[in-house]
């Protein structure tokens, strides 16, 4: 499921936005959830980082300034695709330095909405990959870029993902092949780390950007750590060759 936010103060605006959102997702076969924002304040009240892949941002709300929210967002580290909606172009090269993916002028169109989304898709990928696991007696199904590690306990594997706890009898082997490698790491017999979620390292653990701290076995804390470092630098060079 793609998690589509939509601030825009105006009743009628978000009315069209998201019924041209809805069409979008019955031709191309898309799985979206929609949630609807009147104010910065209320969506800042809902917000948690990696809540949302794509937010429609109305740049001249009532009592704020989208712009202001995304250069928050990105401050954050928030990575989700961004599509500014606006009766100006004033603010068109903010908006494209905070790497919006699109810039709608109003009035909105259904045109316009599916040239955004079929942009956002461009920018997601592989990000739209999932695993589909067994939980409880229900079939569940996970986005590789929302899963944050993996820890087995009482041979219960633990799926830590952004938005919360998903246990399941699959072994960590089966999960580790099913996740098919790079960005994900096995650094430990009960531990499968997404290494995009680090947000620092000792020589013992990684700590993640949640706070979670994973143990690296002292056995292999060299090996485990290059790995790490190894992804590191292919991501930073992959990301320089883009800006070049």
């Amino acid at each position: 499921m793609v998690w589509i936010g939509v601030c825009e103060d105006e009743k009628e605006q978000q009315e069209i936005i998201g019924a041209y959102i809805k069409k979008y997702a019955a031709v191309n076969c898309c799985d979206f959830n929609l949630s609807f924002f009147c104010s910065a304040d209320e969506f800042w009240e809902h917000y948690q980082i990696g809540t949302f892949d794509i937010i429609f941002l109305d740049i001249y709300l009532a009592a704020a300034n989208g712009i202001e929210i995304a250069k928050k967002l990105r401050n954050l580290g928030e990575k989700c695709a961004i599509v500014f909606t606006t009766s100006s172009r004033d603010y068109a090269i903010e908006g494209f330095e905070l790497k919006a993916q699109h810039y709608l002028i109003k009035p909105i169109t259904e045109e316009k909405i599916f040239e955004a989304l079929a942009r956002c898709q461009e920018l997601y990928g592989d990000d739209l990959k999932y695993i589909r696991i067994t939980n409880g007696k229900l079939e569940v199904d996970i986005y590789l870029k929302d899963i944050i590690y993996i820890e087995v306990f009482n041979k219960v594997s633990i799926i830590h993902t952004v938005r919360d706890e998903i246990k399941t009898y699959i072994p960590l082997a089966q999960l580790e092949q099913q996740l098919g490698g790079s960005p994900f790491l096995r650094c430990h017999r009960c531990n499968i780390i997404n290494m995009n979620f680090v947000k620092d390292y000792t020589s013992s653990d990684f700590i993640m950007k949640n706070g979670d701290v994973v143990a690296i076995p002292r056995s292999k804390s060299v090996a485990v750590r290059q790995k790490y470092l190894n992804f590191i630098f292919t991501k930073v060079r992959g990301e320089d060759d883009v800006k070049h």
